[in-house]
């Protein structure tokens, strides 16, 4: 976790403890579900996935954006960014109320999600899709919120004044966001319903039965990587010692095994390598297994 000026930045996984530490004393009710549109992938400037702007300069330019309309502080709560980082905003805590929908902020949260959503816009990365999903199933757990389309609420679903319309209705909702395109589906509630609730859903239930802790996308790509290269590791070894391996005692080395066999310091002298004849033909020529019997054969070279 990282704190510079009215910002907490952290990753996806060190979100759920961090929320469980915090006191929450004002009722929240309902989950909002923004999208920035600006500023988005391509202000951020991404490159081959990954942002050359700091997450920081990306959420100052936002909160003095939201100040120059008269505001008090950042508008939203929380923000997501393509790479799966979580910001909270520290001048609109989770207690403060947010200015995220016009006349519906009481009794709710804001969750900002950077990126332009609408059709032609942003393709969603799979961290930050992956975040969203996490980042509102904690919040459910935490505040004991069912998932739904009246917990979980699309800022199109409300009309310029704050009245609720319940679903997206072009020329009266107050804007397109999350996002046409939002989650792939758009920004209805028949597709809040399809795939976004039960996407949660289903993140909530696996933090309820204790699997909350699955590795991000980052980490299961190094975990294969790593699982890859013990194999292959383990695939050398298993070919070099199968070439060290001898398929029978030497003769140069058959007294030394079998007076090794008797002092029972092996079991068998089947299948060793040269060097472990080696080492035990050293050992009975000092000795070390009795009196040394008649010299063997002369040891290969």
């Amino acid at each position: 976790m990282i704190t510079k000026g009215n910002f907490l930045l952290m990753e996806r996984r060190e979100f759920r403890d961090w929320l469980k530490a915090q006191t929450i004393t004002r009722k929240i009710e309902r989950l909002q579900v923004h999208h920035t549109a600006a500023p988005n992938y391509v202000t951020r400037r991404m490159v081959a996935g990954l942002a050359q702007q700091d997450h920081f300069a990306c959420l100052e330019g936002m909160r003095t954006f939201h100040l120059s309309q008269g505001w008090s502080g950042t508008g939203q709560n929380i923000t997501t960014f393509e790479d799966g980082k979580i910001a909270i905003s520290l001048d609109r805590n989770l207690n403060a109320t947010p200015a995220g929908i016009k006349g519906a902020n009481t009794g709710a949260l804001c969750i900002e999600h950077v990126g332009n959503f609408d059709k032609g816009g942003d393709t969603m990365t799979e961290a930050q899709r992956d975040t969203i999903v996490h980042l509102y199933a904690c919040l459910c757990e935490k505040l004991s919120i069912t998932p739904s389309v009246n917990t979980i609420v699309y800022h199109a679903w409300y009309k310029a004044d704050g009245t609720w319309l319940g679903d997206y209705a072009a020329g009266k909702s107050s804007k397109t966001c999350p996002g046409t395109a939002f989650w792939g589906a758009g920004n209805s509630k028949a597709a809040a319903q399809k795939s976004f609730i039960p996407d949660i859903a289903a993140e909530l239930a696996k933090l309820k039965n204790g699997d909350g802790d699955e590795m991000t996308t980052e980490e299961k790509a190094a975990f294969k990587t790593l699982q890859e290269t013990v194999a292959a590791q383990a695939k050398r070894i298993e070919t070099l010692e199968g070439r060290e391996q001898m398929a029978k005692v030497p003769a140069w080395a058959e007294a030394a095994c079998v007076a090794a066999k008797k002092a029972g310091v092996i079991d068998t002298a089947n299948d060793g390598s040269y060097d472990f004849y080696r080492f035990i033909t050293v050992l009975y020529r000092r000795g070390f297994f009795g009196t040394v019997g008649a010299v063997p054969v002369k040891e290969a070279k």
